[in-house]
């Protein structure tokens, strides 16, 4: 398998679902793939070069498979925290926070955590 890189790219908020979806279908394609290839044994030896070659496109393919399918969590997740914090910004009061003492502003912190934890579990139960 090739070497990978990381990169970045903005999409329009209206169209990140789009976007999801997309990058779900590649994957689906890829794994349907995969599953034609396992079937489609033929009069194949099992202990031949033919098939370790089968086998080693097959594992690569399901490794980039899964490295869409990493993609895929890692753009929800960070939608999901974005979500967050607009939530939490939305609750809080207008108010000027230059006289809040170290108390209210751990109250607030603590908060935030608790909502991103959420977030975070929402995801994972998403992927179970």
């Amino acid at each position: 398998m090739g070497q990978r890189i990381n990169i970045q790219y903005s999409v329009d908020i209206d169209d990140l679902a789009e976007e999801v979806n997309r990058l779900m279908d590649e994957a689906h394609d890829r794994y349907s793939s995969l599953q034609n290839d396992f079937k489609a044994n033929g009069d194949n030896t099992v202990l031949s070069y033919e098939m370790a070659n089968k086998v080693d496109k097959i594992r690569v393919q399901l490794a980039a498979t899964d490295h869409r399918l990493s993609d895929v969590i890692n753009i929800i997740s960070g939608y999901l925290h974005y979500r967050a914090q607009e939530n939490y910004a939305q609750q809080l009061p207008a108010q000027d926070n230059s006289s809040a003492t170290n108390e209210e502003l751990e109250e607030k912190l603590n908060k935030f955590k608790s909502l991103v934890e959420g977030t975070e579990n929402e995801v994972s139960n998403q992927g179970s």
